[in-house]
């Protein structure tokens, strides 16, 4: 074959593989099996973005909106399917992987895909030249939207948040008769599976669950793993890197699509004294930020953590400087002067700091009186240094508000920490933390004296955590 030839060959290949994509897909042990398999009522389950749950599940939509599925007798077109996701964001992500696959010749000439919006429309919805269509419904919406007419097929990419919504779909799709199918494809994560695990035990859903190993991530018919797109070869040691960059507590959910985490010991076991102890402080650019817990007389009334962070590289570096701990009750007056004393040991003042963010108030144990605040404690410091308290900058901002900071805060935050302690060079603990470092050895993932340091540690890093837009911080010299 001559030099022209081959490339005429390889130019009709891709353009067949544009036109069909599926019929050029090379399938993994677990999406194969998923797709093979004839089940009413079918569960992908395995870990986060590593065979392909989604890609499967999509693929088997399609396959029964085009009337042609390779592995199964389906229902004849047209059929009305449904693509639930947890959220708008996550259904703009499916609606992208989606379109993508589709062969585009036998997509309805109404139907339009924009990269940012989606699909077109207020319903958004994928129509096929046979009549099929493909709808994406959200979870946000409540099970009630979720009513209506029947419905052949439908696909949750994410656990249901509740069996309500699972149960109202299922509902749909029992009418159409032998060829319904209700689809899962999910790590079981971001909403309780204690149902779907007992359904799958009763024998309701059939579990298709495939863990992360080299065996897995072999194509069906092929002797060698997977290559991603950027020619990462999914091996052993991609595998190790994964689990090297997972909480190892986070492991056998987030690794290997289990049902549950597992207590390992202590969170932060990557945390070695000799790599992440130290007097070592940033040489240039760096923003100053202090993180406050409110908390018990018996688990510290009161816990400050003073970080500065140079994050004007790829990752952000922490640099922990120093705490404030009260080991008993305190008011918030002799809280202030605390951390006032914290900051001149160093040069600082409170106008060096470029964040503070602090707990929601705790009213105490026995009655309101023992409250804390944060307005509290910006009062107080604004009398230690002379000025109203509504000219105090920066303010102390609440944290556990807005978007992404409900419960999964905790577990966003301490990935951030956990990243950053396996990365060279990027964390840092001054010695004089002594109530901190123990508590990073310790900390077990449970609510003891342990973990308000650690909240107090995470409050000094949520701008960098939830990556809010940069903004220009002081060149600070920093020194004991």
């Amino acid at each position: 074959m001559t030099l022209a030839n081959l490339a005429q060959t390889l130019t009709r290949l891709q353009a067949n593989a544009e036109r069909q994509p599926l019929k050029h897909m090379r399938w993994l042990p677990g999406q194969h099996a998923f797709l093979n398999d004839p089940s009413p009522r079918k569960l992908f389950r395995a870990g986060n973005q590593s065979q392909g749950k989604t890609t499967a599940g999509l693929a088997d939509v399609v396959y029964r909106s085009l009337g042609n599925h390779p592995f199964l007798e389906v229902a004849p077109a047209p059929i009305e399917a449904w693509v639930v996701c947890a959220s708008w964001s996550q259904s703009l992500a499916i609606q992208a992987k989606l379109w993508a696959m589709v062969p585009k010749f036998r997509v309805h000439k109404n139907t339009e895909f924009d990269p940012v919006k989606g699909f077109r429309g207020v319903n958004p919805a994928v129509r096929f030249d046979n009549g099929s269509i493909i709808r994406f419904k959200t979870t946000q919406q409540g099970g009630l939207s979720l009513a209506g007419s029947t419905i052949d097929v439908a696909l949750f990419d994410e656990p249901p948040k509740s069996p309500r919504v699972y149960g109202e779909v299922q509902k749909r799709v029992m009418r159409a008769g032998r060829f319904g199918c209700v689809m899962l494809a999910l790590t079981p994560v971001n909403a309780p599976c204690d149902w779907l695990r007992e359904a799958v035990a009763e024998g309701l859903i059939t579990d298709h669950h495939f863990p992360l190993n080299e065996k897995n991530l072999i194509p069906v018919g092929y002797t060698e793993p997977l290559v991603l797109t950027d020619g990462t070869v999914c091996n052993q040691e991609w595998i190790d890197r994964i689990i090297a960059e997972t909480m190892p507590w986070e492991v056998p959910v987030v690794v290997h699509g289990e049902w549950e985490m597992k207590s390992v010991g202590s969170v932060f076991s990557d945390f070695r004294d000799n790599e992440h102890i130290s007097h070592e402080l940033p040489t240039s650019h760096a923003r100053l930020a202090i993180g406050i817990d409110h908390g018990d007389g018996s688990n510290f009334s009161q816990a400050a953590v003073l970080v500065a962070v140079d994050d004007s590289g790829e990752y952000p570096r922490v640099y922990v400087i120093d705490e404030y701990v009260s080991e008993s009750t305190t008011t918030p007056d002799m809280d202030a002067a605390s951390i006032r004393v914290m900051l001149k040991r160093h040069g600082f003042d409170w106008q060096s700091l470029d964040f503070v963010w602090g707990d929601r108030a705790y009213p105490g144990r026995r009655s309101g009186a023992s409250k804390k605040s944060n307005n509290d404690l910006i009062h107080a410091m604004a009398r230690k240094l002379g000025v109203p308290h509504s000219r105090m900058r920066p303010s102390i901002r609440t944290v556990k508000r807005g978007r992404n900071r409900g419960a999964g805060s905790v577990h966003r935050g301490v990935r951030f920490i956990h990243y950053a302690m396996i990365r060279p060079g990027h964390f840092h603990v001054n010695p004089r933390c002594t109530h901190l470092i123990e508590c990073i050895k310790r900390w077990e993932l449970r609510d003891d004296q342990y973990k308000h340091m650690l909240d107090s540690l995470r409050y000094s890093l949520n701008t960098w955590i939830f990556q809010q837009r940069r903004q220009q911080g002081q060149n600070v010299r920093i020194g004991a």
